[in-house]
């Protein structure tokens, strides 16, 4: 059998979410996203479980742990790599951080518990970007605006969850403007007047009727992930291609002058049957934007060629990068990863594979996994209520 048909099994199957959304959704994707919130509902099985005698850093690592989880959700734009419009960040940003902040000072009593577990998760993303860089591993974005958290701890329990969203979104429109953060200031900035709009009203609504509590700004993480939900993001264009059956491999060659202008070369080419290649275009994705450019072979090489093309990638950050070939029947892609201010060479050897093309997902379909998640979400607020309501009433513990 030849070897590009080894893993037909495990590719078909590996092809699944690919073949019926598009190329990937990674952590959005419903298989993603349950493991998020498996992982969300495990550490807060355990916060729930520990009895409050214990001492305060494992509690608070655990806590820490919360937030990390929750953020994980932002994880693709934190380490350069979105596959969405980055106009979807900062809603996103706020719709985590601020509903891990509401599930945290549910579950553990005390205002200003909050500072320790923001300040304590500060530190580990501190030293696990030390470690990275030492490494020469990619490195996630610092989350500086994560520190806005640190407001809840005023005494103004009206206030303190608008005030804190507030300070999350200056904070992140600050380190998008220095380069902290490697999303652009432009679509933050967009964002931001819309969720700036939200928690403003959020406020007004607080002054007019000071007696409707809202509790640990429940309303306003709502209202965010409203905003969210009135611009679904397209299907994913870049990064996990899925892969379908591989039928060779390729050496993939990128060239940079540090001002976006890349120059590709595929060489090397080793194919698992004597079919010929005919070159059809380079193709460029980040953050939901597609650039295209023409693929030529080179005259005079032998089979299956040499093939270069040109590309100009317009902003900073990592870009993904496809040559693409038609052959016999089939569509056959190799990919590597590039940053948009490269400079010399770069060179890596890739699969040569056929990709798998996407469906139009029926309305049901999309639905229901809209509710699934809803449902999970709902069950861990719902466990955290129902907690705090228990300690309220039972008695403290013994020892």
């Amino acid at each position: 059998m030849p070897p590009g048909h080894l893993d037909t099994r495990r590719a078909a199957r590996c092809a699944f979410w690919h073949t019926a959304f598009g190329r990937d959704a990674v952590l959005w994707s419903p298989p993603h996203l349950l493991s998020v919130i498996g992982t969300l509902c495990v550490l807060i099985g355990l916060l729930t479980g520990t009895d409050r005698h214990v001492p305060a850093p494992p509690r608070i690592a655990l806590v820490a742990g919360v937030l990390g989880a929750a953020l994980i959700i932002v994880m693709e734009y934190d380490t350069d790599v979105p596959q969405f419009t980055e106009t979807l960040y900062l809603p996103l940003l706020l719709a985590t951080t601020l509903g891990a902040a509401w599930v945290i000072t549910t579950l553990v009593p005390g205002r200003t518990r909050i500072v320790l577990v923001v300040a304590g998760y500060l530190v580990f993303r501190v030293v696990l970007w030390v470690l990275l860089t030492s490494a020469g591993w990619l490195v996630p974005d610092l989350p500086v605006a994560v520190a806005g958290l640190f407001l809840l701890a005023l005494p103004v329990p009206l206030w303190r969850w608008p005030v804190a969203a507030l300070a999350v979104t200056t904070l992140q429109l600050l380190a998008s403007g220095t380069g902290i953060s490697s999303v652009p200031p432009t679509p933050v900035a967009w964002s931001a007047v819309g969720t700036t709009t939200v928690i403003i009203v959020s406020m007004i609504a607080l002054t007019v009727r000071p007696g409707t509590r809202l509790r640990s700004g429940a309303a306003a993480a709502a209202l965010t992930l409203l905003l969210v939900a009135l611009a679904p993001p397209p299907p994913a264009q870049a990064h996990d291609p899925g892969q379908g059956t591989a039928y060779g491999t390729a050496q993939m060659t990128v060239t940079g002058d540090g001002t976006g202008q890349l120059t590709f070369t595929i060489t090397g080419i080793r194919l698992t049957d004597d079919t010929g290649l005919t070159p059809t275009r380079l193709v460029a994705r980040r953050a939901g934007e597609d650039l295209t450019a023409p693929l030529r072979a080179q005259p005079g090489t032998p089979p299956p060629g040499t093939f270069t093309g040109e590309l100009a990638l317009p902003s900073p950050g990592l870009w993904f990068v496809y040559a693409q070939f038609a052959t016999g029947e089939r569509t056959l892609e190799v990919w590597v990863p590039v940053g948009q201010q490269l400079t010399g060479p770069q060179s890596q050897q890739r699969n040569l594979y056929q990709p798998v093309t996407a469906a139009t997902p029926p309305p049901g379909q999309i639905l229901l996994g809209a509710v699934l998640l809803a449902v999970s979400a709902a069950l861990t607020v719902a466990a955290a209520v129902t907690v705090a309501r228990r300690r309220r009433v039972l008695p403290p513990a013994t020892t």
